[in-house]
């Protein structure tokens, strides 16, 4: 079940809030083809709760009141005729849609806390705490998502491997927080630097990660080397001699299947700097042999 629904996760606002429109429009046509005898309660539930996934508590307990709204004005509100006429049968019909509303506001209450609880724990298992960065894993888990986005639309890729050189001896000098800080820095201008369908992670210790989608007509080489250049200078505002070794690989998205094959080729562009004096980028283009100096 929970994967017949997966799908609602990744809908935006504005997707979520389509979805939950015409939902909620196609259970009042049907109530109102239905007519009154027929009970779509089910049905306005259903839109109350998927409201409460998509959009949370507050959208999720006024899409409760307008389906409310809705039903009884297509149902005549409820009414049913008594036989004395004395009036019973409206205050039964304001009972019933007070409880129907309220029993909704618990569900959608329920299932909205559900859905806080589970974002929760998605990011915790996807994020590295201290960069709010990606972990190694989740990275590792995305590099296909965006190397599809790359085949649509025609565009290049470029992975990056980043090591910070110098670092540990932040730490051995200055204490951790001091290395913390470097971090947290360099992750954020990294993520700064990042569009919604790019990857940037820290795989561990000073070691990140970043998985881009290049359009036509932009070099990648440009785009590495003023990331690298836009990196640098903010790890020399923390007042520490550190500094970025970067490995990049420019990658055919026709071929980007071997998620492991493309960070371990990243990897070595990358320790291939750090043999020939640190504090610069090297370009790999699909292969090992194709490593060049770019800087």
């Amino acid at each position: 079940m929970m994967r017949s629904f997966r799908w609602t996760m990744r809908l935006h606002t504005a997707q979520a809030w389509i979805v939950v429109c015409v939902a909620l429009f196609m259970t009042v046509f049907a109530d109102w083809i239905s007519g009154p005898r027929v009970s779509l309660t089910i049905g306005y539930l259903f839109v109350d709760v998927l409201a409460a996934w998509t959009l949370r508590e507050r959208a999720g307990i006024a899409i409760v009141v307008l389906s409310i709204a809705l039903g009884s004005a297509v149902n005549g509100f409820g009414t049913v005729p008594a036989a004395d006429q004395s009036g019973l049968s409206t205050t039964v019909a304001i009972w019933n849609t007070t409880t129907r509303a309220a029993s909704a506001m618990m569900i959608v209450v329920m299932v909205a806390t559900l859905r806080h609880t589970i974002d929760g724990e998605l990011w915790r298992a996807s994020t590295d705490y201290l960069t709010r960065s990606l972990n190694g894993g989740a990275f590792r888990s995305r590099l296909e998502r965006v190397a599809q986005i790359g085949r649509r639309r025609g565009s290049t890729l470029l992975l990056l491997y980043m090591d910070l050189d110098g670092f540990k001896a932040v730490n051995d000098r200055h204490g951790h927080a001091a290395g913390d800080m470097v971090l947290r820095r360099f992750a954020d201008e990294a993520r700064a630097r990042m569009r919604p369908d790019d990857l940037f992670a820290r795989l561990g210790g000073d070691e990140f990660c970043a998985f881009l989608a290049i359009e036509r007509g932009v070099a990648p080489e440009q785009v590495a080397e003023s990331l690298h250049a836009r990196l640098s200078e903010a790890l020399r505002s923390t007042g520490h001699a550190v500094t970025c070794s970067m490995g990049a690989v420019v990658i055919d998205p026709a071929v980007a299947h071997d998620t492991e094959r493309m960070i371990a080729l990243a990897d070595e562009a990358m320790l291939e700097v750090k043999r020939n004096g640190k504090n610069a980028i090297r370009i790999a283009f699909d292969a090992p042999d194709l490593v060049r100096r770019a800087a």
